[in-house]
Protein backbone atom coordinates (compact mmCIF):
# COMPACT_ATOMS: atom_id res chain seq x y z
CA UNK A 1 0.00 0.00 0.00
CA UNK A 2 1.55 3.52 -1.23
CA UNK A 3 1.52 6.17 1.53
CA UNK A 4 1.95 9.65 0.91
CA UNK A 5 5.04 9.89 2.93
CA UNK A 6 8.42 10.56 1.19
CA UNK A 7 11.69 8.82 2.29
CA UNK A 8 15.21 10.53 1.60
CA UNK A 9 18.12 8.32 1.56
CA UNK A 10 21.53 9.65 2.01
CA UNK A 11 25.21 8.29 1.37
CA UNK A 12 27.43 10.19 3.50
CA UNK A 13 30.85 10.01 2.19
CA UNK A 14 31.60 12.04 -1.10
CA UNK A 15 28.39 13.03 -0.99
CA UNK A 16 27.29 14.73 1.98
CA UNK A 17 30.72 15.52 3.20
CA UNK A 18 33.59 16.86 0.95
CA UNK A 19 36.40 13.64 1.67
CA UNK A 20 36.38 10.47 3.63
CA UNK A 21 35.30 10.24 7.40
CA UNK A 22 37.77 7.72 8.56
CA UNK A 23 40.74 8.97 6.97
CA UNK A 24 39.62 13.04 8.38
CA UNK A 25 39.37 10.84 11.95
CA UNK A 26 42.30 9.03 12.08
CA UNK A 27 44.27 12.14 10.97
CA UNK A 28 42.82 13.89 13.99
CA UNK A 29 43.32 11.06 15.77
CA UNK A 30 46.64 10.03 15.29
CA UNK A 31 48.18 12.78 13.61
CA UNK A 32 49.98 12.92 9.79
CA UNK A 33 53.31 11.49 10.63
CA UNK A 34 51.60 8.14 12.34
CA UNK A 35 48.74 8.07 9.15
CA UNK A 36 51.92 7.93 6.54
CA UNK A 37 53.74 5.26 8.15
CA UNK A 38 50.62 3.27 8.37
CA UNK A 39 50.08 4.02 4.68
CA UNK A 40 53.98 2.47 4.13
CA UNK A 41 53.22 -0.55 6.00
CA UNK A 42 49.74 -1.07 4.72
CA UNK A 43 50.56 -0.53 1.22
CA UNK A 44 50.44 -3.98 -0.11
CA UNK A 45 46.66 -4.20 0.46
CA UNK A 46 46.00 -0.23 -0.15
CA UNK A 47 47.43 -0.51 -3.61
CA UNK A 48 46.12 -3.98 -3.80
CA UNK A 49 42.44 -2.42 -4.17
CA UNK A 50 43.78 0.30 -6.65
CA UNK A 51 44.78 -2.58 -9.34
CA UNK A 52 41.77 -4.50 -8.15
CA UNK A 53 43.88 -7.60 -6.54
CA UNK A 54 42.29 -6.97 -2.99
CA UNK A 55 38.79 -6.92 -1.90
CA UNK A 56 37.91 -3.25 -0.78
CA UNK A 57 36.42 -4.33 2.42
CA UNK A 58 40.04 -6.77 3.28
CA UNK A 59 41.97 -3.36 2.81
CA UNK A 60 39.30 -1.59 5.08
CA UNK A 61 39.72 -3.76 8.11
CA UNK A 62 43.51 -3.93 7.65
CA UNK A 63 43.13 -0.72 8.23
CA UNK A 64 40.83 -0.56 11.10
CA UNK A 65 42.96 -3.14 12.67
CA UNK A 66 46.34 -1.15 12.44
CA UNK A 67 44.77 1.68 14.15
CA UNK A 68 42.29 0.33 16.56
CA UNK A 69 42.48 -3.18 17.63
CA UNK A 70 42.43 -3.90 21.19
CA UNK A 71 41.31 -0.80 21.78
CA UNK A 72 39.12 -0.54 25.17
CA UNK A 73 35.61 -0.03 23.32
CA UNK A 74 34.63 2.45 25.77
CA UNK A 75 37.96 4.69 24.76
CA UNK A 76 37.16 3.44 20.98
CA UNK A 77 33.63 4.99 21.82
CA UNK A 78 34.31 8.25 22.97
CA UNK A 79 36.88 9.42 20.36
CA UNK A 80 34.39 8.54 17.59
CA UNK A 81 31.26 10.54 20.00
CA UNK A 82 33.44 13.41 20.16
CA UNK A 83 34.80 13.83 16.47
CA UNK A 84 30.55 13.17 15.45
CA UNK A 85 30.37 16.32 17.55
CA UNK A 86 32.95 18.49 16.88
CA UNK A 87 34.16 17.63 13.15
CA UNK A 88 31.86 15.48 11.69
CA UNK A 89 29.54 18.60 10.41
CA UNK A 90 32.70 20.41 9.15
CA UNK A 91 33.18 18.43 6.73
CA UNK A 92 29.24 18.48 5.14
CA UNK A 93 28.47 19.96 1.66
CA UNK A 94 26.49 23.08 1.84
CA UNK A 95 24.18 22.01 -0.78
CA UNK A 96 24.05 18.74 0.40
CA UNK A 97 23.29 19.96 4.10
CA UNK A 98 20.49 22.29 2.70
CA UNK A 99 18.97 19.32 0.92
CA UNK A 100 19.10 17.01 3.93
CA UNK A 101 18.03 19.76 6.21
CA UNK A 102 14.85 20.80 3.84
CA UNK A 103 13.63 16.75 3.59
CA UNK A 104 14.04 17.09 7.39
CA UNK A 105 11.66 20.09 7.59
CA UNK A 106 9.07 18.65 5.20
CA UNK A 107 8.88 15.85 7.56
CA UNK A 108 10.26 13.26 4.92
CA UNK A 109 11.67 9.84 7.05
CA UNK A 110 15.78 11.13 6.60
CA UNK A 111 18.37 7.74 7.02
CA UNK A 112 21.75 8.03 6.37
CA UNK A 113 23.33 4.78 4.81
CA UNK A 114 27.00 4.68 5.08
CA UNK A 115 29.84 2.22 4.67
CA UNK A 116 32.12 4.15 7.27
CA UNK A 117 31.58 3.16 10.96
CA UNK A 118 28.59 4.05 12.70
CA UNK A 119 30.09 5.17 15.94
CA UNK A 120 31.52 8.26 14.47
CA UNK A 121 28.21 8.90 12.69
CA UNK A 122 25.32 8.00 15.15
CA UNK A 123 25.77 10.62 17.87
CA UNK A 124 25.62 13.16 14.48
CA UNK A 125 22.66 11.56 13.39
CA UNK A 126 20.60 11.05 16.71
CA UNK A 127 21.45 15.31 17.50
CA UNK A 128 19.90 15.35 14.06
CA UNK A 129 17.01 13.08 14.82
CA UNK A 130 17.43 11.33 11.34
CA UNK A 131 18.01 7.73 11.12
CA UNK A 132 21.41 5.81 10.73
CA UNK A 133 22.51 2.49 8.89
CA UNK A 134 26.14 1.89 8.12
CA UNK A 135 28.60 -0.57 8.86
CA UNK A 136 29.03 -2.09 13.04
CA UNK A 137 32.67 -3.11 14.49
CA UNK A 138 33.49 -6.24 16.10
CA UNK A 139 33.87 -6.39 20.09
CA UNK A 140 35.13 -8.63 21.73
CA UNK A 141 35.78 -8.80 25.45
CA UNK A 142 35.09 -5.30 26.41
CA UNK A 143 37.45 -4.25 23.40
CA UNK A 144 37.98 -3.44 19.54
CA UNK A 145 38.91 -6.07 17.46
CA UNK A 146 38.67 -4.07 14.08
CA UNK A 147 36.83 -6.55 12.37
CA UNK A 148 33.54 -5.63 10.77
CA UNK A 149 30.41 -6.99 12.81
CA UNK A 150 28.49 -8.12 9.95
CA UNK A 151 28.93 -6.98 6.06
CA UNK A 152 30.55 -3.83 5.36
CA UNK A 153 27.52 -1.47 4.66
CA UNK A 154 28.30 -0.31 1.10
CA UNK A 155 26.35 -1.60 -2.72
CA UNK A 156 23.83 -4.31 -2.47
CA UNK A 157 24.36 -4.09 1.58
CA UNK A 158 22.80 -0.94 1.75
CA UNK A 159 19.58 -2.07 0.15
CA UNK A 160 19.58 -5.41 2.12
CA UNK A 161 20.45 -3.25 5.30
CA UNK A 162 17.77 -0.92 4.60
CA UNK A 163 14.98 -3.42 3.70
CA UNK A 164 15.24 -4.89 7.32
CA UNK A 165 14.01 -1.92 8.81
CA UNK A 166 11.34 -0.99 6.18
CA UNK A 167 9.68 -1.51 2.83
CA UNK A 168 10.86 0.71 0.30
CA UNK A 169 7.11 0.30 -1.18
CA UNK A 170 5.34 2.06 1.57
CA UNK A 171 7.16 4.99 0.56
CA UNK A 172 6.57 7.56 -2.16
CA UNK A 173 7.81 9.18 -3.46
CA UNK A 174 11.90 7.59 -2.26
CA UNK A 175 14.95 10.08 -3.09
CA UNK A 176 18.45 9.22 -3.05
CA UNK A 177 21.71 10.94 -3.30
CA UNK A 178 24.70 8.63 -3.73
CA UNK A 179 28.22 9.60 -5.49
CA UNK A 180 30.21 6.09 -6.25
CA UNK A 181 29.51 2.69 -7.42
CA UNK A 182 28.93 1.84 -3.92
CA UNK A 183 25.55 3.48 -4.08
CA UNK A 184 24.50 2.37 -7.33
CA UNK A 185 21.84 -0.34 -5.51
CA UNK A 186 20.58 2.29 -3.29
CA UNK A 187 20.24 4.36 -6.37
CA UNK A 188 18.02 2.21 -8.26
CA UNK A 189 15.32 1.94 -5.64
CA UNK A 190 14.57 5.86 -5.69
CA UNK A 191 11.79 7.65 -7.89
CA UNK A 192 14.61 10.64 -7.51
CA UNK A 193 18.14 9.46 -7.59
CA UNK A 194 20.82 11.47 -7.67
CA UNK A 195 24.84 11.03 -8.57
CA UNK A 196 26.81 13.71 -7.71
CA UNK A 197 24.62 16.43 -7.71
CA UNK A 198 25.28 17.61 -4.14
CA UNK A 199 28.30 18.93 -4.87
Amino acid sequence: MQSDRALALFDLDGTLTRRDTLSDLLVRQFGVGRCLAAGVRLSPWLLGVLVGRVHRDTAKVYVLRHFFANMPATDFEALARHYALNHLEKLLRPKAWAQLDWHRQQGHRVIVISASIADWIRPWTERLGIELLATELERRHGRITGDLAGENCRGEAKVRRLKEILNPDAYQPIHAYGDTSGDTAMLALADHPVYRGLR
